[in-house]
């Protein structure tokens, strides 16, 4: 009996760090789109890839970070009676 609650604790514990993990994830994949949009712009960096396919890599990163952002958000905030 103490070893099921311990497990159902710690499922918590781990349920509940789960939708930070996606927001920080989404931080960072929103920054290095950024990045890719505006380095070489503020002479941040150099790449050897032409404007038009950093504008397209970094807007693919921007959306996915924005996703990723959401779902945290959504699952930190909206979907707390659908745990398991």
């Amino acid at each position: 009996m103490l070893m099921q609650q311990e497990r159902s604790s710690k499922k918590r514990i781990q349920v509940a760090y789960r939708p930070l993990g996606e927001l920080i994830r989404g931080v960072f994949f929103l920054l290095f789109g950024l990045f890719a949009f505006f380095a070489e712009k503020l002479g941040l960096g150099s790449f050897r890839l032409s404007p038009a396919v950093m504008n397209i890599f970094g807007t693919i990163l921007v959306l996915y970070g924005l996703f990723r952002i959401y779902r945290g958000v959504k699952q930190l905030f909206f979907d707390k009676g659908t745990e398991n």
